[in-house]
């Protein structure tokens, strides 16, 4: 690791103590303040350690310093995966109690101090991820896949997910795809997401007003073989001539301030180059400084067959549902850290399960016969018992009862080797620690045994009808184009929508009993995108105004407009409905 990367690390790392000790001292009692300290420390030790702790293999004689030096670079290679799973585990206690903070009625000062606290934690986790991530790509141990996927859906994907990170701020983001373009690509579809993410995320970073663009079109065509282009346009602040040519190397940021002003490691342009690289492709930048950026790559592609291309699905992390979806239900977790499991256990009782800790195999197999469990979270690298053998035996269990009960694994690490023998034993999904509370959630509800309907939110939404008016008027028209036409893409477009607005509802009910209203205006953020998309442009002023509210401290407005939405949501909804069934119809 860079003498520079070690100091950013180290530089994070003083930071975030600071923050820690602070909000310790001021805002907790002793036995609160004593765990979240001893959780930090675990955090820093560890990481000091792997820093500071010399090599012996390192010092080499000049006749061996050849082969010494390309030993030491498979080392580091695995001393960074290594180090990465060590870090993550303490940093997932750091995250997930600073989270569990955050839902407690705090004041306006505690709730900085907490932000400040997820801030940096989540700037090392960034930062430990691109490290990792560029390890693996160096040491050539990243896998890529050949399967067939729709590349125009990849597209509109991709370009809904940047709409969430553009937060109030005047950026046109456009799309235009060439109609030479294939429709089914064969290739992998998550290194062409990331890439695209990367760079159209380093846009949204840098531009402030304006546009970002993204343009595909085939620049070449041979036979089933075809060279396609990606082109990544914006009116942001530019790169000087001389910093574009070293804009790829590691750890390089295009100025010198830039790393203070926008954050980030330095790393992103670097995966980027050395994924296209490996998938046979190229990329250039042209910029000028104050006037924008504009970044093209090509990649070889074969054409792809629709009959085996997977059916289009929005990421996961969009379809966030209330916690209330989870009341009563009745979780086993393998998980034999303390820490963790005081953690896991106090996450999931706010929602109101019931919770099963602290078991081994035997005790496990017990309470699956005896109860009705509903899921099991299962750590795959316990320090005392295997959590990949656990599932195996409960898999393997004579009882339907037992073997039938879905599996979520999570570790700090996650193998393609893990990916394989996960779904060789039959474990159903993964979470990666740290975890958001929103990734715990959503993945508990997506797999829990006795799945939750969406009529069940019928209640929620189930109000007197009433006459037409503005905030229930909806258009699909323009969706419908954007779509290019594929009924089944907005079909999803819209389900998702009506997800995202029952979660809204859910939130915003928890919220305004505390009166959280930064919470609310973040939920009616996100919302408001939705409504645009469906036109539905006097339901989005509503939204518009509720969100302003909150952010000028106005909480009786804010209950007032709420109930207003609640009044005109169900009517939109129908409206919405019959006009998406009558487009089904054509």
């Amino acid at each position: 690791m860079s003498i520079s990367k070690t100091k950013n690390l180290l530089g994070q790392l003083s930071q975030l103590e600071r923050t820690v000790s602070e909000f310790s001292f001021e805002e907790l009692n002793a036995n609160e303040a004593k765990e979240l300290k001893n959780s930090f420390n675990i955090f820093r030790s560890s990481l000091e350690r792997h820093i500071y702790t010399p090599k012996s293999d390192q010092i080499v004689s000049e006749k061996t310093a050849v082969p010494a030096i390309e030993n030491q670079e498979i080392s580091e290679k695995q001393f960074i995966t290594h180090v990465s799973h060590e870090i993550r585990t303490p940093l997932n206690s750091i995250i997930g109690y600073a989270n569990l903070l955050k839902e407690e009625k705090l004041t306006r000062g505690q709730h900085k101090k907490v932000d400040a606290i997820q801030f940096a934690s989540n700037t090392l986790l960034k930062l430990i991820n691109e490290v990792l991530e560029y390890s693996k790509l160096s040491s050539g141990n990243n896998n890529f896949e050949t399967v067939d996927f729709n590349l125009h859906s990849l597209l509109k994907d991709v370009m809904f997910l940047c709409e969430t990170l553009i937060l109030d701020r005047k950026i046109e983001l456009l799309i235009d795809i060439d109609e030479n373009v294939p429709k089914i690509i064969k290739g992998d579809p998550s290194k062409l997401s990331q890439i695209l993410l990367n760079l159209l995320g380093n846009s949204v970073k840098f531009v402030h007003q304006g546009f970002i663009k993204l343009e595909v079109f085939t620049k070449e065509q041979i036979n089933n073989e075809c060279l396609i282009e990606f082109s990544v346009a914006d009116t942001g602040i530019g790169i000087s001539s001389e910093k574009i040519k070293t804009i790829f190397n590691s750890y390089t940021q295009a100025e010198n301030d830039t790393s203070k002003k926008y954050g980030g490691t330095g790393l992103g342009l670097t995966i980027t180059k050395e994924i296209i690289d490996k998938l046979n492709g190229e990329i250039e930048i042209d910029s000028t400084i104050d006037s924008g950026t504009t970044v093209r790559f090509r990649m070889p592609y074969a054409i792809g067959n629709a009959t085996t291309a997977p059916h289009k699905s929005l990421k996961k992390d969009t379809k966030k549902k209330n916690s209330g979806l989870l009341a009563g239900t009745e979780i086993l977790i393998f998980e034999d850290n303390e820490m963790n499991q005081h953690l896991i256990v106090e996450q999931l009782t706010k929602w109101g399960c019931k919770v099963h800790v602290d078991v081994d195999l035997d005790k496990g197999l017990y309470l699956l016969s005896s109860r009705k469990i509903d899921l099991i979270l299962m750590d795959l690298k316990m320090p005392n018992q295997n959590g990949f053998e656990v599932s195996k035996e409960i898999r393997n269990h004579k009882n339907s009862k037992v073997n039938s009960v879905p599996i979520i694994a999570f570790s700090a690490d996650f193998t393609e080797q893990d990916s394989k023998e996960c779904k060789e034993i039959g474990i159903n999904d993964f979470l990666l620690k740290p975890y958001t509370l929103d990734d715990l959630m959503a993945t508990i509800v997506k797999n829990k045994k006795l799945n939750t309907d969406t009529a069940d939110f019928a209640s929620i939404l189930q109000k007197p009808m009433i006459e037409l008016k503005e905030t229930t008027v909806v258009n699909l028209n323009s969706l419908m184009k954007d779509c290019f036409g594929e009924i089944d893409m907005l079909n999803e477009l819209v389900k998702l929508f009506k997800l995202n607005a029952i979660e809204f509802i859910g939130n915003v009910k928890i919220h305004l009993k505390t009166e959280n209203l930064k919470e609310i205006a973040l939920s009616a953020h996100k919302l408001k995108a939705g409504f645009a998309m469906i036109k539905a442009d006097g339901m989005r002023k509503l939204i518009v105004e509720l969100e302003n509210s909150c952010k000028t401290n106005q909480p009786e407005k804010v209950k007032e407009l709420y109930k207003i939405f609640l009044t005109d949501y169900p009517l939109l909804e129908e409206n919405l409905s019959n006009e998406l069934e009558k487009m089904n119809k054509k």
